[in-house]
């Protein structure tokens, strides 16, 4: 889903590197979405990179980074979880979905309970930025982070989105999931 949510944002000017522990797994997800499979180190050099992994230990670094680039990382659900570089979170813009659960369960979780992060170095939530009581990025160098931890609300409205795209597209068809008629 995810990199099919991003097919309905960029079209066509996707272009999509993929990255895994496991080259087979790289490999089986090439041949059901295609890209091109890459080194991580290689991958993190796109403007846009998503991580997804459970590891508890970093597994990309702050160098690795171009100014301006730009992490979706999701893989941080559970205390004790780290996928990023503490420094790419105290260097970067730091965006979170909610912040009980951020500081529980996050990427930020492990970086806070040891004190290599601040509270207040989180720039806010992505509601925040979505309603423009709190500025995104905020310079063209920035390296800005969303801290995903997963909200069903979130969902929701991605799933919306993505819908009313694809109708908009002539893509799908509709359908009455509640059953109204």
């Amino acid at each position: 889903m995810l990199i099919d949510s991003h097919r309905a944002v960029f079209g066509d000017s996707l272009e999509l590197l993929l990255a895994d522990t496991s080259e087979a797994a790289a490999k089986a997800l090439q041949a059901e979405k295609g890209g091109r499979v890459v080194s991580t180190q290689e991958a993190c050099g796109a403007d846009i990179v998503c991580t997804a992994t459970p590891a508890r230990v970093p597994v990309v670094k702050r160098e690795w980074f171009q100014p301006s680039a730009h992490i979706n990382a999701m893989g941080a659900d559970a205390p004790g979880k780290q996928e990023l570089d503490a420094r790419l979170l105290t260097e970067g813009r730091v965006f979170i979905d909610d912040t009980e659960q951020a500081l529980h369960s996050g990427e930020v979780n492990v970086p806070l309970h040891d004190g290599r992060l601040r509270p207040e170095q989180i720039a806010g939530t992505l509601g925040e930025v979505v309603s423009g009581k709190k500025p995104g990025r905020t310079s063209d160098a920035e390296i800005t982070v969303f801290d995903s931890t997963g909200l069903a609300l979130q969902d929701v409205a991605l799933a919306r989105a993505l819908y009313d795209a694809a109708l908009a597209r002539g893509l799908g068809q509709p359908f009455d999931i509640v059953g109204n008629g």
